[in-house]
Formats: structure tokens, sequence, C-alpha cells
């Protein structure tokens, strides 16, 4: 069986997306298996085990009505894609464009979603997986194994190994030996979902002073917030937006024993490593999009304009009534011990059970 999967971005959604190839290279363990992935999230599917083959779908492309040069890339890559004569074709994006692409790639089977999302039904010729709103998009998009018979138990996230990855981070996290670290993930795509840049400053002289040490984690884009807040930080947090890779990003959640984030990719990177995180939301829902697992937090102001998923507001009362006490004592829940004695290996308890905390603040485990 050759199998492609298409799904190009968001970052967090291919993370989402991870362990439905686990289920299906279990259940296909001869199966000749290859991912459809956007650049900007290439680097957590370009050389991961479980895949023969990635093609990278070209930021700006377009199949319908492209320019000159992404026309080219279309008419490439659609020549490469039907070379490979894929049997089934996954398409975990739900959109327009990669319904086109499925049905270019000549696969006789076309899996998409029941919904009619932007005519996509057009084009999958199977739309047997449910409407998205109302589950994790981890299970929904495991719904596609289930669909070809594989068992989405147990739920795996396997990140491809970054060469040279320890060594850097080694470098980069001299300041923190000796100290539990706390990853600072204060970017998102979407302005709406960024807290002030001042609160995550707030957060990190908190837990500095409690002998945690915190890093900034953002790619290059995040330089300019990640400076600012390492400038209002009197504790000096390390810097390391736009110092490190993406396919490092596993490792480095690794080495952690907390993060404090936005909804964003990396966030959802930190969670399926098992980093427990407090995640701060407000545009989007967690319920959808929320860190996946045992062990993490979720602060919500109580507002009715909840889930709005504007990428734009003219007021972000949603982020700005989070208050940085409530964000400090949720880090230091799931920190425990580990903040006061560095000295303390982590508790399984604190990792794996999370933390009640105060109103406004709810644990979150896998059946969300």
């Amino acid at each position: 069986m050759r199998l492609l999967i298409i799904k190009l971005s968001s970052l967090g959604d291919v993370v989402h997306a991870l362990p439905t190839l686990a289920a299906l290279r279990r259940r296909f363990n001869d199966a000749h298996i290859a991912w459809l992935v956007g650049p900007a999230a290439a680097g957590i599917v370009a050389g991961h085990p479980m895949l023969d083959q990635t093609f990278i779908w070209r930021s700006g492309s377009a199949p319908i009505a492209p320019r000159t040069e992404g026309l080219a890339h279309t008419r490439g890559l659609i020549r490469r894609l039907r070379a490979e004569r894929f049997d089934i074709t996954l398409d975990l994006q739900g959109l327009f464009r990669t319904a086109i692409l499925a049905f270019a790639s000549g696969a006789p089977r076309r899996v998409g979603f029941r919904n009619f999302q932007e005519g996509a039904f057009l084009f999958n010729n199977e739309r047997a997986i449910p409407d998205r709103k109302d589950v994790h998009a981890v299970h929904g998009y495991l719904a596609f194994a289930a669909h070809l018979g594989a068992a989405t138990e147990p739920i795996e996230f396997v990140f491809p190994e970054s060469p040279g990855a320890e060594q850097r981070l080694d470098e980069l996290l001299v300041p923190a030996a000796g100290k539990p670290i706390v990853a600072l993930i204060p970017g998102a795509v979407w302005p709406s979902k960024r807290w002030p840049a001042e609160r995550f400053a707030a957060v990190a002289d908190a837990l500095a002073g409690d002998g945690a040490a915190c890093v900034i984690i953002g790619g290059a884009d995040s330089q300019p917030l990640a400076e600012e807040i390492s400038g209002r930080a009197r504790s000096r947090p390390i810097n390391a937006a736009g110092r490190t890779v993406l396919a490092d990003l596993p490792a480095l959640f690794r080495r952690c024993a907390a993060a404090v984030a936005n909804d964003s990719g990396p966030m959802h990177i930190a969670a399926a490593v098992g980093c427990p995180v407090v995640a701060l939301f407000g545009p989007t829902s967690p319920a959808r999009t929320g860190p996946f697992g045992d062990g993490h937090v979720v602060i919500e102001a109580p507002l009715p304009c909840l889930g709005c998923r504007r990428r734009e507001c003219s007021h972000l009362h949603c982020m700005t009534e989070i208050n940085t006490p409530q964000v400090i004592a949720a880090a230091h829940g799931l920190l425990g011990a580990r903040v006061r004695d560095s000295s303390l290996p982590p508790p399984p308890s604190l990792l794996r059970q999370g933390y009640e905390g105060p109103t406004g603040l709810r644990r979150t485990s896998r059946s969300e």
C-alpha cells in the first residue's frame, strides 16, 4: 500500500497529526507512507523515522490561478506525486487546494472530512471523517487512521532526530546549569493570541526569584518580542528566539520542567514531549486545540467572547484579563518542589496529574 498524508500547516496542527502517522505505521508496517507538508512545519516531518518520503508544498503556491513561479512549482509537484502512484490520500487539511492536490495525485481513494469546507468534498471521494468542531484535533486526525482499520491507541508523538541538537542546547543553556528550566513561549501567529510581553517578564522574574531559569522560545520573527521581554525582566532570562531550529525544539522541551505559553506551534511541541504547560487561551478553544495530554493547566478569562477565532481584535480583553498572579501560581504548581530545590528529580505526580489551581485555572487530560 502507498499512502500520502496531506497536512500542510499550521505547525500545531501538524504536531497534532503525528499520532495519526504512528497509528498508520503500526497498522501498515510495510506500506510506503509519504507526507505533503508546508515549509513552516517541514522541520518536524522531514527525516521522520516513520516516513518513507516527504514532499514540501512551497509557500505562496496555489493549484488555482497561481502566479507564474507558483504554477511551475505546482506542475512539478503534481508530476512527482503522480509518479509515486499512491493508492490512498488522507486530506487532513480539508481545504479546496489540498483536495485538488489529492485528486491531482491520481490516487483512486481520497479520504477527507465529511464537512463541506471550501468545496473539498468535490475532490475527496471518501467523506467518512466526522466534523472536527467538538473533538480535540488529535482525535479528529486519528479518525483517518481508524477509517483505514488502524488502532488509535496508544497515542504516540514521535519526532525526527535533529543532528547536533544536544550539543547546541548544552551551549545555549549554560546559564541554566543546575536549575529547573521554564520555557516562555510569548509568540503566536495571531496577534489576538498574545499575552502582554511585560507579563511574561514578570513571570520570568517571579520564577527566577524561586530558583528557576527561564528561556524564551521563538523563531526569528519573535526576536523583537523576546528582546522586549528580556529587556523588561530584571532576571535576564535566556533569549533563545531565533537561536534554535524547529527540529531542535523537542529536545529542548524535554529538558524543561514546565512551559508558559500562548496557543502556538511550540506550545504543542512542548505538550507532545511531556513538558507540563501553562496555556493561555482567548480567541481559540482549548477543547479543540489545547495542550494535549495530562498535567497541563489552561487559563482563560471569564468572558462571553472566548473562542471568537478573530485574528485581530480592538480590545484583546480575553488575553489582558488573564492576570499575572494566576499564571505564576499555575507555574509554581507544575514545578512544585523543583523550583525550591533544583537537586530534586522531576516529581512524576506533578508531571502526570497536573495542578488544581485557583479559580480560572483548570487541569487538562487526554480525554479533553
